[in-house]
């Protein structure tokens, strides 16, 4: 089965390109750029993974991800931002005790290595 990954970029332009690249792999791409478009498409359907800006419109990718992964395990979290200090903040909440399992990639982030993500993402999900 294809993996499922939700996409949330509020970038036009770049979310249609890592679509367009994860899709071509045949993964089963949904996408959001909002959180309030995010949160509707968790409620809808349980992605594998969700790749992530973490500076959105409507609010921070990495809270979205603090308040969220724990409602969805077994879903594999990626936050990406160009802004170093975003980044530096995600990380450090990684070391939070009741922080859920999540990664953190500085933008722009290239494509391969968002396949590679989702190869090591599903890989750990077939071992668990």
């Amino acid at each position: 089965m294809a993996p499922r990954i939700l996409v949330i970029e509020d970038d036009d332009a770049l979310r249609i390109e890592i679509t367009d690249y994860l899709q071509r792999r045949r993964n089963h791409v949904r996408t959001a750029a909002t959180l309030a478009e995010a949160s509707a498409a968790l409620a809808a359907e349980r992605p594998d993974i969700v790749m992530s800006d973490i500076n959105l419109p409507d609010g921070d990718g990495a809270v979205f991800c603090m308040a969220n992964a724990g409602k969805h395990p077994g879903t594999t979290w990626l936050l990406m931002s160009g802004h170093s200090d975003l980044v530096q903040q995600s990380r450090q909440l990684k070391r939070e005790a009741d922080a859920p399992p999540f990664s953190v990639l500085n933008k722009p982030v290239p494509l391969r290595v968002l396949d590679d993500f989702v190869r090591l993402a599903m890989a750990q999900k077939q071992v668990a």
